[in-house]
């Protein structure tokens, strides 16, 4: 599933692509995407102008005028892609055709169809289902170590499901949780109360940096993800633990290991990310930065 880094990639190329275009036509496949068949973008969409993309978490709004907004979610295997010139042959998975009055398109393909594509008031958005469940985007509002610690508190989880908790923070999936955790060396099956106030930093610290330069580099491809136009990310020769099940680690050059957790694979290497991290020297605490930071400080909605 495309993540945060992939869909801020997405949402970049769209505002430097499309923003002020026109929309002229709107055609759907009428297969249904996640839920049902997007009939409303072909009334809704002619006419209106392209405004500002936004992102939050790994939903991309379109904002147009007239006070209306396209939301979107990539799902499992959904990409936009941009043409100057129509193709002369429409793929099977292309279920959204937008055509600008310059003539220029784009397109949404999805061949798993779990994707969103549907119309929103822009002053509805706050209450919008989709939207509204959704924790703080690590972009827009990053994480620092006592925020997620407080964000923790309480939970009987571990800090792997943690991380892919939309509803804690939004965007942050399965490939850039195991690398997060690796680069922070805590183990992803450490239980969230477990976890400490270095360890807390070390992952906000981590977060901030993975996200980063994963979006620097397009993403990580896979199979399905393309940038808008058509290129694979590159991130994933980056990668230090993601999909690397047996091959030696790039620090310590013992072997990753892949396990299962809530259904979904988690990489690690059972070196640098010990189940049982040796106990802090003696006098060795949280930081005074930390130590300001955690005092009334509750997580708040970005």
């Amino acid at each position: 599933m495309p993540e945060l880094p992939e869909v801020e990639t997405v949402r970049r190329a769209l505002e430097g692509t499309v923003r002020g275009r026109t929309v002229a036509a709107c055609w759907i496949s009428g297969h249904a995407l996640r839920g049902e068949a997007p009939r409303a973008l072909v009334r809704g969409l002619p006419g209106r102008t392209i405004g500002t993309l936004r992102r939050h978490g790994k939903y991309l709004l379109v904002d147009l005028d007239a006070g209306w907004t396209l939301l979107s979610h990539l799902g499992m295997s959904g990409r936009w892609l941009f043409h100057e010139s129509p193709p002369m042959r429409v793929t099977p998975h292309v279920h959204v055709r937008v055509t600008f009055r310059d003539g220029s398109a784009l397109w949404y393909e999805d061949p798993r169809r779990f994707g969103i594509a549907r119309l929103v008031r822009t002053a509805k958005l706050g209450r919008d289902p989709s939207l509204a469940i959704l924790g703080p985007d690590p972009i827009m509002s990053p994480p620092t170590g006592p925020w997620f610690a407080a964000l923790a508190r309480g939970l009987r989880v571990n800090v792997k499901d943690f991380l892919l908790d939309q509803k804690k923070v939004a965007g942050i999936g399965n490939i850039y949780a195991s690398e997060i955790l690796h680069r922070a060396r805590v183990n992803p099956r450490r239980r969230t109360g477990a976890v400490r106030a270095a360890e807390w930093d070390a992952i906000a610290a981590e977060t901030n940096a993975v996200l980063g330069e994963a979006i620097a580099r397009m993403g990580t491809t896979f199979s399905m993800y393309r940038t808008l136009w058509n290129e694979p990310g590159q991130y994933g020769d980056q990668l230090l633990v993601y999909d690397r099940a047996d091959e030696p680690c790039r620090r310590c050059g013992a072997g990753i290991r892949r396990i299962v957790q809530g259904q979904r694979s988690t990489f690690f290497c059972p070196a640098c990310q010990p189940a049982r991290p040796a106990k802090p020297a003696a006098g060795v605490g949280r930081t005074g930065a930390g130590r300001t930071g955690a005092r009334g400080r509750t997580p708040k909605r970005a």
